[in-house]
């Protein structure tokens, strides 16, 4: 998912070379003329960096973003906090993408406002919040912040929530996940879906039968007969009766598919004449 929110990045990057980008650099090698400082250390860089992106162009604030993340310099982590702010929501979600760069340096205040940007009103926002807390590692007051945005949240920010979540596979969530298997929106239920098969508990497997045969959402069908091919044994009946039972039945090709692929996956047992041939 990383991959995702970095060639959205890049692509910016080449967007605007011609422009903020080149003013930048220049205002940067400017500085590097000074005694003190190399251009080429990364500490330096970044202090200047932190000034730019308090500068009054949107358009220099992205770029200084965006730079920080390249460096992805833990110096850089209070004033990308900040950045989580700024009237600009490009150069929030940049902000958001840089703290994911720098990583498990980030501190524990940091993570908790990141968390906090997944209540932002631009969903570009949200989803680079939920990519960056997923480099960013699990911390225990962002996984309370991520569970109750979960329950309360609305949709944007639940799905925000359950991607992170999914990245973190943080075992305390297991509660507020198995709950949002009942979201009314398809997009937190495929999620939750997934952040549960992450945990690899077979103890919520009766949970991917129920959504696989009756979620009115094909989308989550075909992502819990994926997970029941993860973490299904071929020893468990019912189990492989309700991916039989899938990938005969179901309406959508896309689920028929997966359901008998997650089949062949885990393997043979049932006979007993196909265990009385599913009663």
């Amino acid at each position: 998912m990383n991959k995702q929110v970095l060639s959205r990045v890049e692509r910016s990057i080449l967007r605007t070379v011609s422009g903020p980008v080149l003013l930048l650099f220049l205002l940067i090698g400017g500085a590097g003329c000074q005694a003190e400082a190399p251009v080429g250390d990364p500490q330096a860089v970044t202090s200047r960096l932190v000034t730019l992106l308090q500068d009054s162009s949107p358009d220099v604030r992205r770029t200084a973003a965006l730079s920080l993340g390249k460096i992805g310099h833990s110096a850089g982590t209070t004033a990308l906090v900040e950045g989580l702010s700024d009237p600009d929501s490009q150069v929030r979600e940049y902000s958001a993408w840089a703290l994911g760069q720098i990583g498990e340096a980030v501190n524990d205040k940091a993570a908790v406002r990141l968390a906090g940007a997944l209540g932002d009103q631009h969903q570009s926002v949200k989803q680079a919040a939920a990519r960056a807390l997923g480099n960013i590692g699990p911390r225990q007051p962002v996984i309370a912040i991520l569970t109750q945005a979960l329950a309360v949240g609305e949709s944007g920010s639940r799905h925000a929530a359950v991607e992170a979540l999914a990245q973190l596979e943080a075992r305390s969530a297991y509660p507020a996940l198995r709950k949002a298997l009942t979201d009314p929106e398809p997009a937190v239920r495929q999620g939750a879906l997934a952040a549960l098969g992450e945990l690899g508990d077979r103890g919520v497997l009766p949970d991917f039968r129920e959504r696989l045969l009756f979620d009115a959402d094909p989308g989550v069908r075909t992502e819990a007969a994926y997970r029941l091919g993860k973490l299904g044994d071929p020893g468990d009946h019912g189990e492989l009766q309700t991916l039989d039972e899938a990938a005969r039945h179901d309406a959508s090709p896309g689920v028929r598919l997966w359901a008998d692929r997650a089949r062949a996956f885990i393997g043979p047992p049932m006979t007993e004449q196909e265990v009385d041939d599913e009663e």
